[in-house]
């Protein structure tokens, strides 16, 4: 005969409870299946002074309300789940295993210190139960709570000293705090609960690999491989330990083993394709990257990749190919669009460049750059102003990117704007003061301004930097030569630059120069032929220092068929043409004389 209720009972859990009747007037519900594992033996408060019919009925109700949360758990329904579990606590307060229930909901829900709450709540019920212990650990972890949650999991330690999960948690939490050799000594306890967990060891490798102890690191990722050389993440990790040793050999051998098992692992082929980058073999790299694309040949970064190795190989119509296709697959990846720009750019397409470089977006990481690049083009295209403007609004957004100043300088150094290109110069020196392509044109620059006095201290600090600088040498030399001044020093500079580049034709003209200014005309004549002979395609400035020489020496003629040289290469010096024009009066009125002392 059924106990009174347990139709009523029946009706409402719907059969999904499968209530097993031990005995007239008492129903116990089989339900562990559904609990955590560790709540299984907690045993609920007895409900005291109750009829037993209504202690069933109790008990039922709580573990339908228990079902419920689990179905809507199962749905999604977190916020429902609690609210059931929260119904299931109301009729059977004494249950641990409920308590550790909701604490888990709350837990999923973000909603931290209600589950300490109720964990705390477990605890009272009873204090050595270790679900609420790991509960408590997981909620005081996401409080940032290190301490709290560590005192918890070493108490769950204690309950349950063979669970190598709680090893790996504690660990990580020392991790956290920074205090990496607690975390070490847990990993080795965990070893000796344990000695065949492979992601303890790799775990306790990969903090030793960050400690810059990559011999136990290795040691640790090759008794993985041994006892499972599919282990991926171990193969990985020992060769980026080798790679960290710089045995780069040995890991490329490590990957392509691993590779010929597993051929289609993206991972692996991609590490390896890293590290033929990292020994600079381009075209090795570009092989695997390609293998990556016919695995996955909609995989818009794989191209991307591809893309950046052929620009670095200074292949830029298929580095336009490759970033195309990356912008066919992702057309709002306004990185590729950038790098596209730059392989524009490179083939000197220069209108192409532009129209995809202003795609960039105002706000995008590379905006600054974009307007950078755009600004060098236009100074190619001779559109000073617009580059000019450009450039300015790249230095706004990036003030700190000397480049930017720097090619501001360059475009005023060739409008011979002087002044301008100096202010522009100086700022990127500011920025980079040890620069020697700045420190060059600065020094140029005030040259050309006639602040001689500047440009020799900015030359003389580019040649303690870089005491092999041989345009420098030859640079403060020629401008002594030039002023007239520190001859002495003038040739022994130009000397200098003579010894790093014996063959450089301008360079023998500076020499014959600094002869000529120290009234060395038969030495400078000499040097000034050998620079005509070095300079194959033909220097204006040689063949009017040499008509200088020949002049100073007497030979009009000779003089004036090195000014006419010198004019046919740069027919706006109006200097050599004056010298030239004086030149040829002095021939005429010679004939004259010499035509009238016949008469």
């Amino acid at each position: 005969m059924e106990t009174i209720g347990l139709s009523r009972i029946r009706q409402a859990l719907g059969g999904v409870l499968g209530l097993v009747l031990l005995a007239e007037g008492c129903a116990v519900v089989h339900t562990s299946q559904h609990l955590p594992a560790e709540g299984r033996t907690a045993t609920a408060a007895p409900l005291a002074h109750v009829s037993p019919a209504v202690a069933v009925e109790r008990k039922a109700g709580s573990y339908y309300s228990f079902m419920r949360s689990l179905l809507a758990e199962q749905r999604g329904d977190v916020r429902g789940a609690i609210q059931w579990q929260k119904d299931a606590l109301s009729v059977d307060p004494g249950s641990v295993a409920m308590h550790n229930h909701l604490a888990t909901l709350y837990l999923r829900r973000g909603d931290y210190r209600s589950a300490i709450k109720t964990g705390e709540a477990a605890l009272a019920l009873e204090p050595k139960d270790l679900q609420a212990h790991l509960i408590l650990a997981s909620a005081y972890q996401n409080l940032r709570n290190a301490p709290k949650a560590i005192s918890h999991l070493d108490q769950a330690i204690e309950l349950s000293p063979s669970r190598v999960e709680t090893y790996l948690q504690l660990a990580t939490l020392h991790l956290e705090s920074k205090r990496v050799d607690e975390a070490i000594a847990v990993y080795r306890r965990a070893l000796e609960v344990d000695p065949t967990s492979l992601v303890v060891r790799y775990n306790l490798g990969r903090v030793y690999l960050g400690e810059g102890q990559s011999e136990q690191a290795g040691q640790l990722f090759r008794e993985i491989l041994e006892r499972d050389a599919d282990f991926d993440p171990a193969v990985l990790a020992l060769g980026l330990t080798l790679e960290t040793q710089g045995k780069l050999g040995e890991a490329k051998e490590l990957y392509r083993q691993a590779l010929e098992g597993e051929p289609r692992n993206r991972e692996i082929r991609e590490r390896l394709a890293q590290l033929h980058l990292k020994r600079k073999d381009l075209d090795a790299a570009l092989e695997e990257y390609r293998r990556l694309l016919v695995q996955e040949p909609n995989n818009a970064s794989i191209s991307v990749r591809v893309g950046l190795i052929y620009f670095d190989k200074k292949a830029y119509a298929d580095a336009v190919g490759a970033f195309q296709e990356a912008l066919r697959q992702e057309p709002a990846n306004h990185e590729t669009r950038y790098y596209l720009g730059l392989a524009l750019e490179e083939q000197k397409r220069w209108d192409d460049a532009l129209e995809e470089l202003a795609k960039v977006p105002k706000g995008h990481g590379r905006f600054a750059d974009a307007l950078f690049h755009r600004g060098f083009i236009l100074s190619q295209k001779e559109r000073f102003v617009e580059a000019i403007e450009l450039l300015s609004s790249a230095a706004g957004l990036n003030p700190k990117e000397a480049n930017i100043p720097y090619l501001a300088g360059l475009i005023h150094f060739q409008q011979k704007n002087y002044a301008q290109a100096i202010e522009q110069l100086e700022r990127a020196e500011s920025l980079e003061p040890n620069n020697i392509a700045f420190l060059y044109q600065l020094g140029s620059a005030f040259e050309r301004n006639r602040r001689i006095d500047k440009a020799e201290t900015v030359f003389r600090k580019l040649l303690v930097i870089d005491p092999k600088h041989a345009d420098a040498y030859n640079y403060l030399g020629y401008m002594f030569a030039e002023e007239g001044i520190n001859l002495d020093e003038s040739v022994a500079l130009v000397r200098k630059a003579l010894e790093l580049e014996p063959e450089n034709g301008a360079f023998v003209d500076s020499l014959g120069w600094a002869y000529y200014k120290k009234g060395m005309v038969d030495e400078a004549l000499v040097e000034l032929t050998r620079a005509v002979e070095l300079s194959k395609k033909g220097d204006p400035t040689i063949f009017d220092h040499l008509g200088d020489v020949y002049f100073r020496k007497g030979m009009v003629r000779e003089a004036i068929s090195q000014w006419e040289r010198s004019l046919d290469l740069d027919g706006a010096n109006e200097g050599v043409r004056q010298k030239l024009r004086s030149a040829r009066d002095q021939l005429s009125r010679e004939g004259a004389q010499l035509t009238g002392e016949g008469r």
